[in-house]
């Protein structure tokens, strides 16, 4: 039996969404890279190694030795995507296949992306860290009645991660960090035929998973310092309800768990300072999307069932930034970021319609005093239009009802952040 039109439905956790929903105009894949306005000014290059304040502790626990003092990071990102798909879809009717228009224009929502980040010296070696971050988030919706919508015309996620960190400082060149990250997620998945608005599939829910995390900062000199951090991979078995279509075309509801495998990341970074006012910076990200081969649910009364396969490639991220100290109170900062496409173009659908991305960024920030400082960050991100080439039966198992998208989709955002840091 096929399980193209079978998803988990509403008692199921709501990180399986995470798969389904794309994140069109943030990092790779569905993931979002906005955990500091500070960052967001440079394009996030180099944040596993810059420590200018405490929200470097979502990028590399071990950074947090840099901090004498107990530090607080908190701020804002709103994200204002431009997502648009234009195409045609071909649907079987009584009379035979026809060709109706399926281009939809502004389907991403608007999100705010809140950070929070506090760093507590224990001792002269030992440092604690809290942080409340999201790492996957926004989402798309359809017009009514969307040609379509039996591709998907719903996706929603939002998710918060809750993070302990310890990090330890070994000599004056090396520092290591390890932490825990307890995600909570909840989101909406949805698909419908067309000519009448019936559901052909759809998920709602909510849930939780564990990860962790490590770091390491070596501080060449005091104007070079190296930085490397790896997130762990997260596997989340996640059980609910399913409503499906089975070969016969007859809907069906049943229960079922279903085992999703987040992807691991890393991060290189460098910190130059190359004269007192101008310093460089860089990283280079990885994340292991080839762990996303496939989604495949275990049903109590159904069996095993296929859902779709994906076989994404593993990731990279580019970037490279510039600070310049223009006063002791105003700092400018700038960046430059290409993001790769995890997604392969033969596999790039209406629901993940993800692309090569470039990132342009401008920051800067303003010292009220030793103690306080606020930041503010701005970057454009401009998604490269792809292809989009789809097809599914809408009765699975019976060819004459097989529906067809031919398109393209595109997707740019504008990002605007804004942070207060503060040393008690």
């Amino acid at each position: 039996m096929s399980l193209r039109n079978v998803v988990l439905h509403p008692s199921t956790p709501g990180l399986l969404v995470l798969l389904l929903c794309p994140a069109l105009v943030q990092a790779a894949g569905f993931q979002l890279a906005e955990q500091s306005a500070t960052g967001m000014g440079r394009a996030f290059a180099g944040e596993a190694a810059i420590a200018d304040n405490a929200s470097v502790l979502s990028r590399n626990a071990a950074a947090m030795t840099r901090f004498e003092q107990v530090a607080f990071s908190g701020g804002v990102i709103y994200v204002r995507p431009d997502v648009n798909i234009e195409g045609e879809t071909r649907v079987p009717t009584a009379r035979g296949p026809v060709t109706l228009d399926a281009s939809a224009h502004d389907i991403a929502d608007a999100a705010w992306v809140p950070n929070l980040s506090l760093i507590i010296p224990l001792n002269e070696e030992w440092r604690l860290g809290l942080s409340a971050n999201s790492y996957f988030g926004l989402g798309v919706e359809m017009p009514g009645r969307y040609n379509a919508g039996h591709f998907g015309n719903v996706s929603d996620i939002r998710t918060l991660d809750l993070g302990l960190a310890l990090a330890y400082r070994l000599n004056q060149h090396w520092s290591f960090g390890a932490g825990l990250d307890a995600i909570q997620g909840e989101g909406e998945v949805g698909g419908t035929f067309p000519a009448n608005d019936m559901i052909a599939k759809h998920l709602q829910g909510d849930g939780w998973a564990l990860g962790w995390n490590l770091g390491a900062l070596y501080e060449y000199s005091p104007q070079t310092r190296v930085g490397l951090s790896y997130r762990h991979d997260v596997t989340l078995t996640l059980e609910g309800d399913a409503i499906g279509i089975d070969e016969q075309g007859r809907p069906f509801k049943d229960k079922g768990k279903l085992d999703l495998a987040l992807p691991a990341s890393a991060e290189l970074a460098l910190f130059h300072q190359l004269t007192p006012a101008l310093a460089l910076h860089s990283s280079i990200n990885w994340t292991n999307w080839s762990r996303f081969t496939q989604l495949e649910a275990e049903l109590d009364n159904h069996g095993t069932m296929h859902i779709k396969d994906e076989q994404w490639q593993d990731s990279w991220r580019y970037a490279l930034g510039l600070t310049y100290q223009l006063t002791p109170a105003w700092q400018l900062r700038s960046g430059l970021a290409y993001d790769k496409s995890p997604v392969p173009a033969e596999r790039r659908t209406i629901s993940i319609p993800d692309s090569d991305r470039v990132w342009y960024s401008l920051g800067t920030g303003y010292r009220f005093s030793s103690a306080l400082s606020l930041d503010l960050g701005l970057t454009f991100i401009d998604g490269k239009q792809a292809a989009v080439s789809e097809s599914m039966e809408l009765k699975p198992g019976i060819a004459a009802t097989r529906s067809t998208f031919e398109g393209s989709s595109e997707g740019d955002a504008w990002l605007a952040g804004l942070q207060l840091n503060y040393l008690f």
